[in-house]
């Protein structure tokens, strides 16, 4: 039985190894604040293969903005978002043609996901609102379920047609924990796996795949059912710990290791419940303020 919760974001993977006697060789870790300071973000960067062995993603650069509570309508904060996606992708695009040489002219932006479920409309959303042009061409191809095509093989098409030089690819993620819930923008130079955070799996939308380099950017909008049962269970030890008739029993739940405590949630779940995946009941305002922040930031780094 598969007790790892799934996620879709490097931050998650590499907080996995916190508390924990597991060196984690092959990544690092950076943290600073946003330019206007209303957010942290954090690059973990995965550098060679024992990294991308033990963090379960592959090479390259993993960028998170963190804390951006958009429901709190702030326009600095709207703005500080959108100059952080745009600074991100001019540092990607840089580094892809200090890589290969090759000037990235020819941009194809994908919106992927499911127009009609609003937990995975991100990426088309997104593309609404994207400045297109001559050089600038823009695609929400919909899922395999409903056009009958992997995505990935629509995107070829599309990308060996109009020659283009360099993807950017916006979709929906999964999240280990709640908080991180539409509070969360995760930019890499990696490329992307369409539905690989619920399970799934399509075909990768990557530089090897596609032949051009590829950044991704997504937001988790859904998290596993399995996490919420996890978050209660931690906050019961921790009301057990406050009462003196119980404490045995939370001194004997703290010697759970995570894995172990997953494990235990799983197995109280029955099969239905463990396949569920969650979203917030504000998930069609957040997922329209959340497309026009990345468009934004993705039309602000591709001007001129």
């Amino acid at each position: 039985m598969e007790t790892e919760i799934r996620t879709d974001l490097a931050l998650e993977e590499k907080e996995r190894f916190e508390g924990t006697d597991v060196e984690v060789s092959g990544v690092s870790l950076e943290k600073r604040k946003s330019l206007a300071g209303t957010f942290q973000v954090t690059m973990v960067k995965i550098l060679d293969e024992h990294g991308a062995s033990v963090m379960r993603k592959p090479r390259g650069t993993y960028v998170t903005l963190e804390n951006c509570f958009i429901d709190e309508c702030h326009p600095d904060l709207y703005e500080d978002m959108i100059h952080e996606i745009s600074v991100q992708i001019r540092q990607m695009m840089k580094e892809f043609q200090r890589q290969d040489g090759r000037s990235k002219d020819k941009i194809l932006i994908a919106g992927l996901g499911n127009r009609n479920a609003t937990p995975d409309a991100l990426g088309p959303v997104t593309v609404e609102d994207i400045l297109i042009g001559k050089h600038l061409c823009a695609v929400a191809p919909g899922v395999m379920g409903q056009t009958g095509c992997e995505t990935s093989d629509y995107i070829r098409g599309i990308v060996k047609e109009i020659q283009a030089d360099l993807i950017i690819a916006v979709d929906a993620l999964a999240a280990r924990n709640t908080r991180r819930l539409n509070t969360t923008v995760q930019i890499s130079d990696t490329g992307i796996h369409p539905g690989s955070g619920v399970g799934n799996h399509r075909q990768a939308i990557t530089r090897e795949s596609m032949g051009v380099p590829v950044i991704a950017i997504g937001v988790p909008t859904v998290v596993e059912a399995a996490t919420i049962v996890n978050d209660v269970l931690d906050n019961l030890v921790q009301a057990l710990e406050m009462s003196d008739h119980v404490k045995g029993l939370s001194q004997v739940m703290n010697e759970f290791s995570e894995m172990e405590k997953r494990q235990l949630v799983r197995e109280l779940m029955d099969v239905q419940t463990r396949d569920l995946y969650v979203t917030p009941k504000d998930i069609d305002e957040t997922i329209g303020i959340l497309g026009k922040i990345i468009s934004e930031g993705i039309n602000d780094a591709l001007a001129g």
